[in-house]
């Protein structure tokens, strides 16, 4: 009985130092990455703080513009569905934000989100773009409706994709976060995680994210697993831009400066923000359309990305 246990408790001990060993990733050089993620689209941008800003534009240039933001641990591969859809009629341009996807780590370590309103007027600025449409979903959500607030003469119309950044206390969630964000929050696991990033945290991410299983595929939670083993990607994204940022005080009063006529859009089966949050958007912004995609989780631009396109095309082409 003694010798049976302790030949288990050695068992144990081998399979937990094989799986830790199996969890620790260093860094993945950026020219590989961007050898493997870039495409025709794709475009970089030597921002004036330093580093690359890197972006795709497609569709005709005449067009009307839409800008789309991708949201935590995401990129601009989070709408690779959805931006086909749209650009016959808009040109579409999709960002990488400081910290994640392609762009990565920038020289300034500044991932606020004030620091990605000026990325996105930089950006706006060499494209000679006077006035765009602006939309993003979660944290880019949070970011989209941020720089409608600050520069309303900048945006046409907004457009928040299950939008972080405006969430009540009492409103909670359908399931418990994934494991990672909750290390996150804690400062004895924050550093660790800089190479403990086992694949199943892409996995398990992606399962919360989304209520169609078949679409959490193993080549999707590698492309999350990937981006976020960019050379210094990981110390970027421990700074955490979805935490309190000094917004809880004046959250009403940004929402209420918004002018843009906005479009919501929410899966009523995300586990990551509750659907309930879109009541603060429509209560507090003067002209706000909804919509409730049943049977949808946290990203209606992957999971319904026919639905989500039509609703923006329709949305940019009424008339204000």
């Amino acid at each position: 009985m003694t010798r049976t246990f302790y030949l288990s408790l050695i068992a144990l001990f081998i399979a937990g130092i094989v799986f830790i060993l199996n969890s620790l990733y260093f860094d993945i050089p950026r020219k590989v990455l961007e050898e493997k993620y870039t495409s025709h689209t794709s475009k970089f941008l030597r921002l004036s703080g330093g580093g690359r800003l890197h972006f795709t534009d497609e569709g005709d240039k005449d067009q009307h513009t839409i800008l789309l933001l991708h949201g935590f641990t995401g990129s601009h591969l989070n709408f690779k569905k959805m931006s086909p859809l749209l650009s016959n009629d808009l040109r579409v341009i999709t960002i990488d934000l400081p910290g994640f996807g392609l762009t990565g780590a920038i020289p300034s370590k500044d991932y606020s989100i004030n620091s990605a309103l000026n990325v996105i007027n930089e950006l706006a600025e060499n494209l000679e773009i006077d006035k765009f449409s602006i939309g993003g979903n979660s944290m880019g959500g949070r970011v989209s409706w941020r720089y409608a607030s600050a520069y309303p003469e900048k945006v046409y119309k907004l457009i928040l994709i299950a939008s972080g950044g405006a969430e009540r206390p009492s409103e909670t969630q359908k399931s418990e976060p994934p494991l990672a964000w909750k290390l996150m929050k804690s400062n004895m696991t924050r550093n660790f995680l800089t190479l403990f990033t086992p694949k199943f945290f892409a996995d398990q991410g992606l399962e919360k994210s989304l209520y169609d299983q078949a679409l959490a595929t193993r080549s999707l939670a590698e492309e999350f697993h990937d981006l976020v083993l960019m050379e210094g990607s990981r110390d970027a994204i421990l700074f955490d831009m979805t935490k309190d940022q000094g917004e809880p005080q004046h959250k009403l009063d940004l929402l209420r400066k918004i002018k843009a006529p906005t479009l919501i859009i929410h899966g009523e089966e995300d586990n990551i923000i509750s659907v309930e949050s879109h009541l603060q958007f429509s209560e507090n912004i003067a002209d706000v359309q909804v919509k409730i995609y049943p049977k949808i989780g946290h990203l209606p631009m992957y999971e319904a990305p026919n639905r989500t396109a039509e609703d923006i095309k329709n949305f940019l082409s009424e008339k204000i």
